[in-house]
């Protein structure tokens, strides 16, 4: 598995472009990739998007993502768009899947 990347700040609207890059990137040797999301701050529908995007990504490449540690308002955001069944979620450093 490749070295988690981990998101800072805010995935807003505002901070996807430059993200969307660094995740693509990572999946591209093939390996699960873990993203970090212990350290967001706030996620917005586009942040909601660049996390599907990331996640069709890598289901078409045959890899897959799992998301670490999400910080409170991102596993919020993602329960009220009943999105948590989408994603595998690594809370404590071991892969559990959700769906």
């Amino acid at each position: 598995m490749s070295t988690p990347v981990k998101v800072e700040g805010e995935l807003t609207v505002y901070a996807v472009h430059d993200l969307k890059a660094r995740l693509l990137a990572a999946l591209s040797d093939g390996s699960p990739l873990q993203i970090d999301l212990s350290e967001v701050s706030e996620i917005d529908g586009a942040g909601i998007q660049l996390l599907l995007a990331t996640q069709r990504e890598a289901r078409q490449n045959g890899t897959s993502i799992s998301l670490n540690s999400m910080a409170p308002q991102v596993a919020h955001a993602l329960a009220l768009m009943d999105l948590t069944h989408e994603f595998a979620t690594v809370p404590d450093g071991h892969p559990e899947q959700t769906a």
